[in-house]
């Protein structure tokens, strides 16, 4: 099994252009969990923010339409977090920080 999983990584390419396009594909959505857990934590209820987040998510993927923009526009959305705060939501870097760290420990 070993075995079979070095030749697959051994094969394996990666493409970061297409990478992000696919990322970029999805319209943000992938962070409609981070707005609904910093709405909470401004003090928003949980059902409120979460009526708020799928209706604006919905929005976003039958519009086509960047989620983050529909988001920066609401002003249900704008009253709890700030641009800035948006734009921390929405780094990419949010999801690859640990990546150096998971590469030491498996590759020790």
């Amino acid at each position: 099994m070993l075995a079979r999983l070095t030749g697959i990584l051994k094969g394996l390419r990666v493409y970061p252009e297409r990478m992000l396009e696919n990322i970029k594909r999805s319209y943000g959505l992938f962070c409609s969990q981070r707005v609904l857990l910093k709405l909470t934590e401004k003090g928003m209820t949980r059902e409120n923010a979460y009526s708020i987040v799928q209706k604006k998510a919905m929005e976003s993927w039958q519009n086509k339409r960047d989620f983050k923009d529909i988001l920066k526009k609401d002003p249900q959305i704008t009253k709890y977090i700030s641009a800035e705060e948006l734009e921390n939501i929405f780094n990419l870097t949010y999801y690859t920080k640990n990546v150096t760290y998971i590469f030491k420990r498996v590759f020790k």
